[in-house]
C-alpha cells in the first residue's frame, strides 16, 4: 500500500516514513534509514522519522549522528501536531518519545 501511495504521491513523507517501518521490520536497515531521510527531507517538522534514524544510528554505533538525529527529535516533538502523534507515535504520546529520545541521549553521553 505504501508503495502505492508513494508512486502515486512520491512527496507524501507519511508514506515513506511507514514504509520505512516495514523495512525496518525486515531487517533493511538501510532501506530504513533511506526512507526516513526523504520523510524527513519532504516534512522538515516531522518529528518521527527524526527519532527512528536517531534510534537506527544509535543501534548502528554512530553515536555522532544519533545525537544530531535525537536532538533534533526532541526540538521537533515539542510542537509536533497531536494528531500526527497519534498516528505515528506508536501508541506513546509526546512525553513518552520524548523521554525515549532524552533516555537514548543519555545512554550515548548526549544531552538531555
Amino acid at each position: 500500500l505504501c508503495a502505492e501511495i508513494i508512486e502515486a504521491d512520491p512527496l507524501d513523507a507519511a508514506a515513506h516514513y511507514v514504509r520505512a517501518l516495514t523495512l525496518e521490520q525486515s531487517g533493511d536497515r538501510a532501506q530504513a534509514a533511506d526512507r526516513h531521510r526523504t520523510a524527513a527531507f519532504l516534512d522538515p517538522a516531522f518529528a518521527m522519522p527524526r527519532l527512528q534514524l536517531g534510534l537506527l544510528a544509535r543501534r548502528s554505533g554512530d553515536e555522532a549522528s544519533a545525537r544530531r538525529e535525537l536532538g533534533r527529535a526532541l526540538v521537533l516533538l515539542e510542537r509536533e501536531d497531536p494528531a500526527r502523534i497519534a498516528l505515528f507515535g506508536g501508541g506513546f504520546g509526546r512525553g513518552a518519545l520524548m523521554a525515549l529520545c532524552r533516555a537514548a541521549l543519555a545512554d550515548i553521553g548526549g544531552e538531555r
